[in-house]
């Protein structure tokens, strides 16, 4: 390759990366599915479009040489491939971890006891999970210790299991489902909180009160919804996890006491569903949000929240070496794409979820997460750190 060429590589790479980040935001403005499967088209047109062009530019001369119009987008694309991009990459791979949280991962190999055949199911995706390399049936099960900074100390100990987007759909065979809730039921907790997507196929909708059922909290159970939950009858769903013991909060709040101490709890799906009326906030505690989408993040912060948990962006689904995550749905983009993030006094666990409409993972597994809250004024007793039962066969 000449010389006048080698910018055609960074051009290249930062109008792909244009593309991705344009998909990104344009899926978190609140728009539903249906729309958004339309709207992708078009942007993927529009890419193909802008492809040819500069391709045919390159091949008719320097790109001193092109029209304004492409030599401008060019320049962009350039700045992008060689500064932009590389340089978020670099900061995803190496962002300041938050102080006081202590993780213990588990991988679990849920098809080892009967085979990945017997949890595929019947759905329009199911082939999705025959694609070799796929890890849709390695399920991480990731216990955590959090210290909190406003934490009291009669919260010490608190634990919350944390699961998000289940997307219910016949491409898995039921018995996946139920072998991921099983783990989750197993391990003890004061809270379970779910953080939306429960559904993608109406097929299944009638398995999430039998699912969710053998999920309780000590002192209590509570769920949101999230964007594509609203095709299939969200009043349905709420009723559905009602009868299954968890209570709905979209839009809401809930409390619970905890000796002398009261946890408020809020939840929203916002932008696709209600926003969390913040003047209703009771008092307490500990206050903490459940928002489906993180990116909420900065206004929990703003309003004094002390954790949130999110979900949405399954840490990618799909994590490149390298490059990492490439297509989230958040109008951050990749920052908030999984894990812990802190600023000032609220702290934020982002899953990776369950499953997703499409079921492909690489480099990025299934996740349920217990949470053990800490205070920084108690010291963690070696007698009460997270422990997992009825643990299935381990993948190296």
């Amino acid at each position: 390759m000449t010389p006048d060429r080698l910018f055609l590589i960074p051009l290249a790479l930062g109008h792909l990366a244009l593309f991705v980040l344009t998909v990104n935001v344009v899926h978190a403005l609140g728009h539903r599915e249906e729309l958004m499967d339309k709207v992708k088209i078009i942007l993927l047109a529009s890419f193909a479009a802008a492809s040819a062009l500069m391709a045919w530019e390159a091949w008719n001369g320097s790109i001193l040489a092109w029209s304004w119009p492409s030599l401008i987008y060019g320049s962009v694309c350039i700045l992008n491939g060689l500064i932009l991009f590389p340089a978020s990459t670099a900061f995803l791979h190496h962002r300041p971890r938050p102080d006081g949280i202590k993780e213990r991962e588990t991988l679990l190999d849920l098809s080892a006891a009967e085979g990945a055949e017997s949890l595929i199911g019947q759905g329009k995706y199911a082939w999705i999970l025959k694609i070799p390399g796929n890890q849709s049936f390695k399920l991480r099960k990731l216990e955590c210790e959090v210290t909190l900074p406003a934490l009291p100390p009669s919260l010490n100990g608190l634990s919350i299991v944390h699961l998000s987007d289940m997307h219910l759909a016949r491409s898995f065979d039921r018995r996946f489902f139920e072998a991921v809730v099983e783990e989750a039921a197993a391990w003890h907790s004061d809270l379970v909180l779910f953080t939306g997507d429960l559904v993608d196929d109406p097929g299944a909708v009638d398995w999430i009160e039998p699912l969710f059922s053998r999920l309780r909290g000590r002192l209590g159970s509570f769920a949101i919804l999230g964007n594509h939950d609203l095709p299939h009858d969200p009043k349905n769903l709420s009723r559905l996890l009602e009868r299954a013991g968890f209570q709905n909060l979209e839009g809401s709040w809930a409390t619970v006491e905890q000796g002398t101490s009261t946890i408020a709890i809020g939840g929203t799906s916002y932008p696709w569903g209600p926003p969390l009326p913040i003047a209703q906030r009771p008092q307490a505690d500990l206050k903490i949000l459940l928002s489906h989408a993180p990116d909420r993040f900065y206004w929990a912060e703003s309003e004094g929240f002390d954790l949130m948990l999110s979900g949405h962006n399954h840490g990618g689904q799909v994590r490149l070496p390298l490059v990492g995550p490439v297509f989230m749905p958040s109008i951050y983009s990749r920052r908030f794409d999984r894990g812990f993030f802190r600023c000032r006094g609220l702290t934020l666990h982002v899953s990776q979820g369950v499953a997703g409409k499409h079921p492909y993972r690489f480099g990025c597994y299934p996740e349920i997460c217990r949470l053990v809250l800490r205070s920084e004024l108690v010291e963690p007793s070696s007698t009460s750190r997270p422990h997992a039962h009825n643990a299935r066969a381990a993948t190296p």
